[in-house]
C-alpha cells in the first residue's frame, strides 16, 4: 500500500486558481499579439522586444496550467510521487513566473515612459502589459503558497493506524 501524506485541502482550490490563471494568461497574451503585431505592428513594449514578452506569455502558461492540474491530482492522492511532481512543476512555474515578473516590470515602466500621445491602442497595450504583470505576481505568490504546503506535506507522514503490543512483535521475529 503506498504512504499518503497530508496535503491541506485548499490546496486543490489554489491548483484551479493556477488553472484560472494560465487561461487569463493565455487570452491576455493573445490579446497583446493582436495589438501590438496585427493592429500597430509595434516592434517594442518599451525597452523589451514584443517578441520577447508574446514568447513568455506562449511558453509559461502550459506551465501555469500542467502545474495546476497536478497541484489537484496531488491533493487528491498526496503520494510521494506526486508530491514530487507537483513540487517540479511548481518549481518551473516560479521560475516562469519570476522571470515574467522582472520582463513585464520592464516592460510596463518603459512602455509608459516613451508614450507620448494618448492613443488608445498604446493605453489598451499598456493596460495588457499590466494584467499580464498582475497575473504573473499573482502565479508567483500562489505557487510558493504551494510549495509551502506540499513541502510541509511530505515532512509529515500519516501516524501508522496500527499498534503494535510487545507480544505481537516479539512473535514476529
Amino acid at each position: 500500500m503506498t504512504r499518503r501524506f497530508p496535503l491541506r485541502t485548499e490546496a486543490r482550490a489554489l491548483g484551479a486558481v493556477q488553472i484560472v490563471l494560465a487561461l487569463f494568461h493565455y487570452t491576455l497574451g493573445f490579446l497583446c499579439a493582436v495589438l501590438f503585431l496585427g493592429e500597430e505592428d509595434v516592434k517594442v513594449t518599451g525597452s523589451v522586444p514584443v517578441l520577447l514578452t508574446l514568447g513568455y506569455i506562449i511558453w509559461s502558461s502550459p506551465f501555469f496550467l500542467i502545474s495546476g492540474c497536478v497541484a489537484i491530482i496531488a491533493q487528491k492522492k498526496p503520494t510521494r510521487y506526486q508530491l514530487t511532481s507537483a513540487i517540479v512543476m511548481n518549481i518551473f512555474s516560479a521560475c516562469f513566473s519570476a522571470f515574467g515578473t522582472i520582463i513585464l516590470c520592464i516592460a510596463c515602466l518603459s512602455y509608459v515612459a516613451e508614450m507620448e500621445d494618448y492613443v488608445w491602442s498604446q493605453l489598451a497595450g499598456g493596460m495588457l502589459l499590466q494584467y499580464l504583470l498582475f497575473s504573473s505576481v499573482t502565479e508567483l505568490i500562489v505557487v510558493s503558497i504551494l510549495l509551502c504546503w506540499i513541502v510541509r506535506a511530505l515532512k509529515q507522514s500519516e501516524p501508522k493506524k496500527e499498534s503494535y503490543t510487545l507480544s505481537e512483535s516479539s512473535v514476529s521475529s
